[in-house]
């Protein structure tokens, strides 16, 4: 679980690296280019929204797809990109610190 929240955090941060190879353009979309790490990053939230619990996985989705919109510019959410990742990997968190399901 930790795993996966230091790739997140690693994808998100190489955003900013000078890594020519993950900026590479895969193709466009409504005027947004897909990237490699764009790619990437998808994947890894897809995969993190999928090992959380219920209740969680639930919200986190309904984020996940507001996101998406956003960012493929069906709607306009200022800044939301950032408050949605920093929202999940809260929520993976929350959901190590309490046990990890060990409930369940």
């Amino acid at each position: 679980m930790i795993a996966i929240l230091v790739i997140l955090l690693l994808l998100w941060l190489l955003g900013f690296a000078p890594f020519q190879v993950l900026h590479t353009m895969l193709f466009q979309f409504n005027g947004y280019s897909i990237t490699i790490l764009s790619v990437l990053i998808f994947f890894t939230l897809i995969w993190l929204i999928g090992i959380l619990p219920r209740p969680l996985r639930e919200i986190a989705m309904v984020l996940f797809l507001i996101w998406v919109l956003s960012i493929l510019g069906i709607i306009v959410v200022a800044g939301l990109s950032n408050i949605l990742i920093i929202a999940i990997i809260v929520g993976v968190l929350i959901y190590v610190i309490g046990g990890g399901g060990r409930g369940e």
